[in-house]
């Protein structure tokens, strides 16, 4: 029996979705205020990006909310990928700071983000800030279990043909943990992404975050998902790019 293709399933469930979906809301089963079609969201969604439609400056929100991706991701994985790696060079450093960041991980990160606007303002920097602070801890635990799952043998084979430290890391050991630390990044910017898109609902006043509320307290509800998908297509678009990576490291 010849294998059918997961694209083709995943493709036809998701069309079956918008179908029922469509047929719910056309039929008055579920409130137009609550749920909006798919096919007036996608309208709207084409509207919003004629600028045809009443939401205010989609545009410069838009590069608003992905500044602050671009801000809080990259620090993230700076900074994230910088600490994985030290903690899982010198045991000294990562068995005095991991369970401090441990602690910190557990900490629900939203009742932090009012201290952070007490301390920088209402504006760009708390939600990078905030960002940073969602996603950052898993691209250093990642980063760290990648260079410590390394067999310590790669190592000595490497010093014993000549290589130096410098060598070592980055002809032997930065290839073999890539994968796992793009997978950390995978997820850091996911992270970053939620708590970049937190902040915007919760104080900021401008950016992607911030239309959404305003579609939400005025009860546009083709807006409000029409917003929502795009925000989640430039979230998908940055997954995407990391598994890619992924994929193309593995090969």
């Amino acid at each position: 029996m010849k294998r059918i293709n997961p694209a083709v399933t995943r493709a036809a469930i998701v069309l079956c979705v918008l179908v029922l979906w469509e047929i719910n809301t056309r039929f008055s089963l579920t409130s137009r205020i609550l749920v909006a079609p798919p096919s007036e969201i996608f309208w709207q969604v084409l509207n919003i990006l004629a600028t045809t439609s009443n939401v205010p400056n989609f545009y410069s929100n838009a590069w608003i909310t992905v500044q602050g991706f671009i801000g809080a991701f990259a620090v993230s994985a700076v900074l994230g990928v910088s600490l994985g790696l030290l903690f899982a060079s010198s045991k000294l450093m990562g068995d005095a700071f991991e369970p401090i960041l441990l602690v910190l991980y557990a900490i629900p990160k939203v009742i932090l983000y009012p201290l952070f606007v007490l301390m920088l303002g209402v504006g760009m920097a708390p939600k990078i800030i905030f960002g940073i602070t969602v996603g950052i801890f898993v691209v250093i635990f990642n980063t760290s279990a990648a260079v410590r799952q390394i067999d310590p043998n790669y190592a000595r084979l490497a010093y014993s043909l000549g290589y130096g430290n410098f060598l070592t890391f980055f002809k032997i050991i930065l290839p073999a943990a890539a994968p796992t630390i793009l997978a950390g990044l995978r997820l850091g910017f996911g992270y970053t992404v939620v708590g970049v898109m937190a902040a915007e609902l919760l104080v900021v006043t401008n950016g992607l975050g911030s239309l959404i509320d305003w579609a939400s307290f005025n009860y546009f509800t083709p807006q409000l998902y029409a917003l929502i998908f795009i925000t989640l297509v430039i979230g998908l678009v940055g997954n995407s790019f990391f598994s890619f990576l992924e994929r193309r490291w593995v090969k």
